[in-house]
């Protein structure tokens, strides 16, 4: 059974509206938890119902007919915050990204400048400490396989270590 909207008058509308309002502002917060936005979705919703009043059938009441459209209404609104959020994450996310190369470009730079410094420091100490150091340090051979490459103990190559890095320490103090 259809009925038409019974609220053709601007009299009778705005009297719905004052009486109903409150109740369907509630009723929205249930799914949008702010005020403002509730009060916003309820406003929407009166207006189209007034302006398809005259086109409008109605098969239950004006009033389920409005907190039909309220749910569906506060529906879209958490839809569109969704896809605000997927958005704004996504820009952050490619944000961060760019902001992170930026930086490692930068500290390449910079660490290629301290390797620089290291090495022209290293080249002071004495030929068998450079050596020892860069095959270490730089080339990333272990103890044994210095020791193997260099025809000498391990140990002697554990002592050079020690002193090499005391007397970088010394050199990057005065430096």
């Amino acid at each position: 059974m259809s009925q038409t909207v019974n609220i053709k008058s601007a009299k009778e509308f705005e009297h719905f509206f004052k009486t109903h309002f409150d109740d369907m502002v509630r009723y929205a917060m249930k799914f949008v938890y702010r005020s403002d936005v509730a009060s916003d979705i309820v406003q929407e919703a009166f207006v189209k119902l007034w302006e398809v009043r005259d086109k409008l059938l109605v098969t239950v009441s004006v009033k389920a007919y409005l907190y039909k459209s309220i749910y569906n209404l506060s529906l879209n609104h958490i839809e569109q915050l969704k896809v605000h959020s997927q958005h704004h994450n996504s820009i952050y996310t490619e944000l961060m990204e760019m902001e992170l190369d930026y930086y490692k470009e930068e500290k390449s730079l910079l660490q290629q400048e301290k390797i620089k410094l290291l090495r022209d420091m290293l080249k002071e100490l004495p030929k068998g400490c450079y050596e020892v150091i860069d095959l270490s340090r730089f080339q990333g051979l272990k103890t044994m396989e210095i020791a193997h490459k260099l025809h000498v103990p391990p140990r002697t190559i554990e002592t050079r270590i020690y002193r090499c890095i005391n007397k970088l320490k010394e050199l990057v103090g005065r430096a």
